[in-house]
């Protein structure tokens, strides 16, 4: 590990904005910016929450795909050239949205979407993280995972003004427009090197492998549960009190989420791992249920803040403590927990859409009760792997 002189500084710091930037457009945008659309559609061409739960599994099944795509070996070796085709597709399926009320058309688009997103987020985090660990500056990981948050705050930002201009398909039109714009400063992560990393494959104590399925199921409980609120808050919020709750509770949960890494990094380095994954997903359950017990624009609000303050934390906390229980064989890891993750988004909003009924505030509360019970199995993990 290298010390990083005067003249890498600044390349680090670029490299964490490309990496902030891709993970904004890809996800914060890409796949986030339909949970403010959802009301918005309900009300012009008469989305159903069951028909939006549909649609958003079958994006989470495309990121599922993407996923195991993004381990291959032979994308690892084009890394750039993977992160430039996620991030073109990102903006593509986006604008192709408006063009149609066709619900196939519109599975296919949000599939693909999933697929994109997949592809740019795990290479784009794999280029920044590698480098930073090169260089010995791991502690700003927590930005690159903040432009997630960044993403959704600009996205929930930009619809309600886009809807009220221009209906449904301006809402689509302009996410495009913003993915775009975001795109550009992170295509420069497609210049790094794209050499093999410096995981450490071979070395180290064997795999705990009870421990590390058990933390692999929290992990899909913790996709599963958290996803639903990531789907329906705006939706939800929009019944609740006055207009400016749903209008701003998605860019509330945008802005908790852009320093939430770093925060939760830092109680880590003093408590442990282990011990502040369960503490953020206790933290997370109940802010998940609130709107679900207490219909109140207050409880929105909460709940927002909340969501957006532990979900991409929780990824954060999470990998780590997986790759100390796999020990040497942490290769892979990453990759698969990616896809039980991936797994979890996808059954998430299924099991909202069995529910039936077009109020998704009880989905909220069986979102809170995945988080709890992800608790619970992680719990033996996160003391052994402190």
């Amino acid at each position: 590990m290298s010390t990083p002189t005067v003249g890498t500084r600044p390349r680090l710091r670029l490299a964490v904005a490309a990496g902030a930037a891709a993970l904004a457009a890809a996800m914060g945008v890409g796949r986030f910016v339909f949970t403010p659309i959802i009301p918005v559609m309900g009300a012009e061409v008469g989305l159903t929450t069951a028909g939006a739960g549909l649609l958003a599994s079958v994006n989470y099944v495309g990121y599922l795909v993407g996923c195991l795509l993004a381990a291959a070996p032979v994308v690892r070796r084009h890394r750039g050239a993977v992160l430039t085709a996620g991030l073109a597709l990102t903006v593509v399926t986006l604008a192709a949205m408006p063009l149609t009320t066709s619900s196939v058309v519109w599975s296919g688009a949000r599939f693909v979407s999933g697929v994109a997103s997949a592809f740019a987020f795990v290479t784009a985090a794999d280029l920044v993280l590698t480098l930073l660990r090169r260089h010995g500056r791991d502690d700003l990981a927590g930005w690159v995972f903040g432009g997630v948050g960044a993403g959704i705050a600009l996205s929930g930002a930009v619809t309600p003004l886009a809807a009220a201009v221009g209906g449904w398909t301006a809402t689509w039109y302009l996410a495009a427009v913003l993915a775009l714009a975001l795109a550009v400063p992170a295509l420069r992560l497609a210049r790094l090197p794209t050499g093999p990393d410096d995981d450490g494959e071979g070395a180290g104590p064997p795999p705990r492998v009870i421990l590390l399925v058990a933390l692999g199921v929290a992990y899909f409980l913790e996709g599963a549960g958290y996803i639903i609120t990531g789907t329906f808050l705006v939706d939800v919020a929009t019944g609740i009190g006055p207009a400016w709750v749903a209008a701003s509770s998605w860019t509330i949960a945008g802005l908790a989420a852009v320093p939430s890494c770093v925060v939760w990094a830092r109680i880590a380095a003093r408590r442990g791992r282990g011990p502040t994954l369960i503490a953020a997903l206790g933290v997370q359950a109940v802010g998940l249920a609130l709107p679900a017990l207490v219909a109140a624009p207050a409880a929105v609000v909460v709940s927002a803040v909340v969501f957006g303050g532990t979900f991409v934390a929780i990824v954060m906390l999470t990998l780590p403590l997986a790759r100390a229980l796999a020990g040497r064989g942490a290769g892979p890891v990453v990759a698969v927990f990616s896809a039980l993750y991936a797994l979890g988004q996808a059954v998430g909003p299924v099991s909202v859409a069995l529910l039936g009924g077009d109020d998704a505030r009880p989905a909220l509360a069986l979102g809170g009760a995945l988080v709890v019970a992800a608790a619970l199995v992680a719990l033996p993990a996160a003391r052994a792997a402190r």
